[in-house]
This record gives structure tokens, sequence and C-alpha cells, in this order.
């Protein structure tokens, strides 16, 4: 599944080759797929199977009805946010705190996209999965350099976020911030695969000097999935049955 995955992020990425749009949809679902396996690996008790099954099902759904660019990447985001709030779940064990934090962010969020366009629905959907994340890295690691750090890249998502004037600059500073998260999640999952993350944070800053608002959109879901496969393909692997 997962081999299979990652073959067609690459095909499907070269064969449109020169369409920017649907490189970006390519990238972003299989964003969205890829967080999906990644709850399905750590899913080991079948705890959450139902939920994650039913929220795999809704976006097949959804990608089959999205013709137009933004309705694609509405389904693609939201379906990330889905599935991160699954994650928090699992990472934090249904600890009180956590639990009433994954549900202010969700209510948070339903109360923001009412009046949103697509893009803007998007880029709160991106915005809500960074707390997530935030606090999934935290309970991987509970030491003082690992606070640290998660709260520097916190610091840049809420730096980011009072610059913002557009919904495009929100969408990509939470993009951005999730890519950085999420080396860092990567990092402290094991150290064996610092090296590897380090070549995907790399290739992100150098394709960062375009200015083209797509072309960063597109770089920041490629790099988010290849992070994401990264750490699921490792987990799969470790992980007993």
């Amino acid at each position: 599944m997962l081999m299979r995955l990652w073959r067609q992020y690459l095909e499907q990425s070269a064969a449109n080759d020169g369409d920017v749009a649907a490189q970006v949809t390519v990238a972003a679902y299989h964003t969205a797929e890829i967080f999906g396996l990644l709850s399905l690996s750590l899913d080991r008790e079948r705890r959450f199977r139902r939920l994650i099954d039913q929220r795999m099902e809704f976006f097949r759904e959804g990608s089959r009805r999205a013709q137009e660019f933004g309705d694609k990447l509405v389904t693609a985001t939201f379906t990330l946010y889905n599935h991160m709030n699954t994650l928090c779940h699992q990472f934090s064990g249904g600890h009180p705190s956590a639990r009433g934090l994954v549900q202010g962010i969700d209510e948070q969020i339903h109360a923001r996209i009412q009046q949103e366009s697509q893009i803007g629905r998007s880029a709160e959907a991106l915005r809500a999965c960074f707390p997530l994340l935030s606090l999934m890295t935290l309970y991987l690691r509970d030491d003082a350099t690992a606070t640290a750090a998660v709260r520097r890249v916190e610091e840049r998502f809420a730096a980011g976020s009072g610059k913002a004037v557009t919904e495009w600059d929100h969408m990509l500073n939470a993009l951005y911030r999730l890519v950085e998260m999420m080396q860092l999640f990567v990092a402290l999952s094991d150290s064996e695969l610092n090296d590897q993350a380090r070549q995907i944070a790399t290739q992100f800053e150098e394709e960062d000097r375009t200015t083209d608002l797509q072309l960063k959109l597109r770089n920041g879901f490629c790099r988010l999935f290849e992070l994401g496969h990264l750490i699921t393909t490792h987990l799969d692997a470790t992980i007993p049955e």
C-alpha cells in the first residue's frame, strides 16, 4: 500500500508536469491519504478503525465529486484535518486536557468556515491542523529540548499569522509551519530518520525561492507528504502487529 502510494505520487506528478494546479491536487490528495495510513499504522488495537475508515471513505467520495481546483483543495485539507484530529486522540491517549483542546479546535473551525471562500476554508483547515500536530509532537517526547523546538515553530506560526493579509498568506503560513513541525516530529520519532528528514527540509528551503503562490502550495504539500510517508513507512515496519 505505502509503496503503491509513493509510485502513484511520482507518476501522477510527472504526468501533470507543467500544470501546477493539477500537481497541487496530486500532492494534497496524497498528503491526505498518507496521514490516514499513519493513523491506521498506529491503530493496532483497532480502537479507531471505524472512524478512520469512515474518514477515508469521506475522502474517496469527496475526491470523486470535486471538479474545481478549490473544491479539491477543500477536500484534501479537511481530510488532513480529520486525520490529524484522530491522530491527536491516538497520541494523547484520551487525556482530558488534550481531549478538551481538540474539541475546542474542532468547534472553532466549524464556526470559522461558514462564510469563507474555498481558499479561506482550506486555509482554516490547515491552520487548525497546526496546533494538533504541535500537541502530537509534544506527546511524542516530553523533554525540555523537544518542548523548546516545538515552541520555536509555534512562535513562527504566530508571527506569520500576525503578518498575513490574504487567505493565501494564512494558508501558506500554516502549510509551511506544518512542514517544519512535521520535520521535527519525524526527527523526534527516531534519530535514524534525521538525515532523510533534513534532505527533505533542504529541498523545501531551496524551492522556496519562487514567488508563485501555487508553486509554493505545491512544494509545501509535496514535502509534507514525503515526511508523512517517511514516518508512516518507518512505523509500519517497526510497530509489531
